[in-house]
């Protein structure tokens, strides 16, 4: 991957940084000061589950092109799981721009929906944005929904990262990343992981021996990183640190 790999990237409208104020995400502040501190008592949000379909149901759009009903539930279920920890986060995305999802059927490209040929040439799953456009979007493979078990979670977080978050927050994640994976379109990749990882056991040896950037993450990926409790911190707050030695209280882990 060359420096060129960083202009393929999607024009996502970032949120805007006054709903950003209203809604703040402490996830950030370990990135700007490198401290956090546990929720005391803290517990999942009851309606955690129901808010986050909601907000599926409301914001973003599958097309099906053909796929069975059973895959589209799937896919619903995979971004409800994904969201239902966080209210602030939910919240956010509630007012960011809205997502249409493309289950691409077997023999089809992704290019022929719209999506970039160099950009979607290889790709499983794929997120993708435009000012012009009327919604971010994102595509999948219907062949690689059953086999790759992180795909739905990897290109929400790139949605996720894109749209939920402002300008100078994307900022601060290139901060702290860069200086060790030194493209922004790698940085992009790495957060993508480590939200897999938030909600797997943990990588296989395949998944760990991936080419280019994605192998090396997954690899590289620790409890005790920065960057592990920053995402541990967005997606479930209530949860202890990554890395936390002390005991987990009965009932957190919810």
């Amino acid at each position: 991957m060359s420096d060129a790999f960083d202009e393929n990237r999607p024009e996502a409208v970032a949120l805007d940084a006054g709903v950003a104020k209203k809604l703040p995400l402490h996830a950030f502040a370990l990135l700007e000061s490198g401290d956090a501190f546990e929720v005391v008592a803290g517990a999942p949000p009851t309606d955690g589950r129901a808010k986050a379909a909601a907000y599926f149901d409301a914001k973003v759009k599958v097309l099906a092109h053909g796929a069975a009903a059973e895959l589209v539930r799937a896919v619903r279920e995979e971004c409800v799981g994904q969201l239902l920890g966080n209210p602030q986060l939910l919240a956010r995305l509630g007012a960011a721009r809205p997502i249409e999802v493309d289950l691409v059927p077997a023999g089809k490209k992704m290019s022929s929906y719209g999506y970039p040929k160099g950009a979607s040439a290889r790709a499983s799953g794929l997120f993708w944005d435009h000012p012009s456009w009327p919604a971010a979007r994102i595509a999948f493979l219907q062949t690689a929904l059953a086999s790759e078990r992180a795909l739905v979670i990897h290109e929400m977080a790139h949605a996720i990262q894109r749209l939920a978050f402002t300008e100078d927050e994307q900022k601060l994640i290139y901060r702290l990343m860069l200086p060790t994976y030194r493209h922004r379109s790698w940085v992009d990749e790495v957060f993508a992981i480590y939200s897999e990882r938030e909600f797997l056991p943990s990588f296989t040896e395949r998944e760990g021996h991936a080419p280019g950037v994605y192998g090396m993450a997954r690899q590289r990926w620790d409890e005790r990183h920065v960057f592990t409790r920053f995402v541990r911190k967005l997606y479930h707050p209530h949860r202890p640190l990554a890395g936390s030695t002390a005991p987990i209280p009965r009932g957190l882990l919810g």
